[in-house]
């Protein structure tokens, strides 16, 4: 490739290197993008390739986002530090930055602010006082445009109150052996759904480990016996003009999906998390959130007593009353929900 004239950084995140750089906020970013839209985890030899399919992939995902939101391109799916600006997070640029890289134009830039909040530490470390972060470490432009991307593919909610975004991604061995965007689809439904409702953390994880056990039918076992499929949430929070990296998690919820689907709730449990009961439910509310603990405590324990126990609110004339109000499938809940396997 024709690259042109590349600035000096002391750190230089490109595809050549970009195994060096894993589990950093912008490569976590651009293996969702990749992940997502050609079933092919972030590899440097990879992505080089795969750019044309890439490239391809990138402008139609952008392209059916417009058909919803015409202004899309001008949404930032990040918190901006003061010293940011959100012209380095155009989706419609993005795709640019992907589809050059196809037509063997590779530039180098430095790292906005908003990508390299990682980076602090290393700037204080080993560079004076008087060096910027952003003469410090640069990104590769294709880099660039896939964690853009990765970011809106992977957005789930913002609370204003906290000032808190929140972000999900399902790291999983083979994304090309399943419909790995449908299950990224319905991973970010719940972790909305459970975060806009002030839900529990246990609902949340029962709720993304049933996107899975239904994703998976039944290969579950056996996926799960060669590699763990896990669930990574992240949560960026600003604060006045600061913005932190508050949480990067990585949970295996193997062992939960395959008790879930075991039981034969992946359905109903998925129906209930992604669209969680707003606090006026309280009734409903409450035993969606018992019966993700149960199924916690079942599946650590192997003790089915909090099940049986949440189970008989199903008859419950205040719960019935709720769930009709509230889900159009409630029969279907119910009815799956009274099938549960225990044996």
């Amino acid at each position: 490739m024709n690259n042109r004239r590349k600035p000096k950084f002391s750190a230089l995140i490109s595809l050549d290197e970009v195994e060096a750089y894993e589990g950093y906020l912008v490569t976590w970013l651009a293996d969702v993008a990749t992940t997502y839209l050609i079933n092919l985890r972030l590899s440097g030899t990879l992505v080089k390739e795969k750019s044309g399919l890439l490239c391809k992939e990138a402008d139609e995902y952008v392209t059916e986002l417009k058909k919803k939101n015409p202004n899309i391109c001008e949404s930032v799916p990040l918190p901006l530090p003061p010293n940011d600006t959100s012209e380095h997070y155009n989706l419609c640029k993005a795709v640019e930055m992907i589809c050059d890289y196809n037509r063997g134009k590779v530039e180098t830039y430095a790292l906005p602010p908003a990508l390299s909040l990682e980076f602090t530490e290393y700037v204080r470390a080993f560079m004076s006082r008087e060096k910027l972060k952003r003469d410090v470490v640069g990104v590769e432009s294709i880099l660039h445009g896939l964690a853009v991307i990765g970011a809106h593919i992977s957005y789930a909610y913002y609370d204003r109150q906290r000032g808190e975004r929140g972000y999900v991604f399902i790291d999983v061995p083979n994304p090309e052996a399943i419909e790995y965007r449908k299950l990224s689809g319905m991973a970010v439904r719940v972790t909305r759904s459970v975060n806009d409702n002030e839900g529990t953390k246990l609902s949340l994880l029962v709720g993304v480990a049933s996107a899975i056990a239904l994703t998976y039918g039944a290969t579950l076992k056996e996926v799960t016996s060669k590699s763990p499929l896990k669930a990574d949430f992240v949560r960026l929070v600003k604060t006045g003009n600061k913005v932190m990296l508050k949480a990067f998690e990585t949970l295996d919820l193997s062992n939960l999906a395959r008790h879930i689907q075991r039981l034969g709730i992946a359905s109903p449990i998925y129906s209930l998390t992604s669209n969680y009961p707003p606090s006026e439910k309280h009734v409903l509310r409450s035993f969606v959130q018992r019966l993700s603990k149960a199924i916690v405590i079942c599946e650590s324990l192997n003790d089915y007593t909090e099940i049986y126990s949440t189970l008989r609110l199903i008859t419950s004339e205040n719960f019935l009353r709720e769930l009709k109000s509230y889900y159009e499938n409630w029969r279907e809940i119910i009815d799956s929900l009274l099938e549960i396997r225990v044996s």
